[in-house]
């Protein structure tokens, strides 16, 4: 069978997360050389986007080195953070079963945001094979992020540009995401839990040590009041259920 079409198709449909991870992974990278303090950055760089793809992890990973942040810390905000892959996998189960032992495991591990959204759309020409589809998707995505923070990190090093507001790159992408998300109605009931949590942490623990029990907080509260949220999120003014 002709898998070209597949392929070329799998490329095309990666190419808006070309544009977001070379971009986002530069920025990372860039940070890593510049204020991690450590040696030879652009091959930790190399290292960590090779084996794991997270934007959010990989622009903290900068303050984890500098502050020699506790191993417990960073698992435990890492599971927090990443979790949500655990439902995106829930989705796929019976569309990844009976394939290789080697193409699923790499499917889970390179599941993000961008790629569970590109595969759940499944643009795979008529006729074509899905799984091709899939790991083509996972393995371009891999090698854009692996190659803009490794850029990154070389140009920080070399270059000497000022990296000043580099470091709210992916707060402000989070911010945007957000902004956009909130356009729909039934989304701001979750945005207002985490900002409530968020709130609270701040107060109770202090900004320096909020995140990870906010982020429990957070978890906490879907899933303890997801029936509730769940009719709220549904009501509609002037609408008796």
């Amino acid at each position: 069978m002709n898998q070209k079409p597949v392929l070329k198709q799998a490329f095309v449909s990666s190419l808006p997360v070309l544009m977001g991870y070379t971009t986002m992974g530069f920025a990372a990278g860039v940070l890593l050389a510049a204020k991690s303090g450590i040696r030879l950055p652009a091959f930790w760089a190399f290292l960590t986007s090779a084996t794991s793809i997270s934007g959010a992890l990989q622009f903290m990973l900068v303050d984890w080195i500098r502050q020699s942040q506790p191993m417990l810390d960073v698992a435990l905000l890492t599971v927090c953070l990443n979790i949500r892959y655990s439902m995106y996998g829930l989705s796929l189960i019976e569309r990844f079963r009976g394939i290789p032992l080697a193409k699923k495991l790499y499917l889970i591990w390179s599941l993000t945001d961008e790629t569970y959204a590109l595969e759940v759309e499944n643009k795979v020409p008529s006729g074509g094979d899905s799984i091709l589809y899939c790991l083509t998707l996972a393995a371009l995505n891999h090698f854009y992020w692996i190659f803009g923070v490794t850029a990154g990190a070389l140009a920080g090093a070399a270059l000497p540009f000022p990296n000043k507001g580099i470091d709210f790159a992916m707060t402000a992408l989070f911010l945007v995401i957000l902004t956009d998300q909130c356009r729909e109605r039934k989304n701001r009931v979750y945005a207002a839990v985490g900002l409530l949590a968020s709130i609270a942490c701040a107060l109770i623990f202090g900004a320096g040590k909020m995140l990870i029990p906010s982020m429990v907080l957070m978890l906490s509260a879907l899933i303890v009041f997801r029936k509730p949220l769940g009719k709220l999120e549904s009501w509609k003014p002037g609408v008796q259920s």
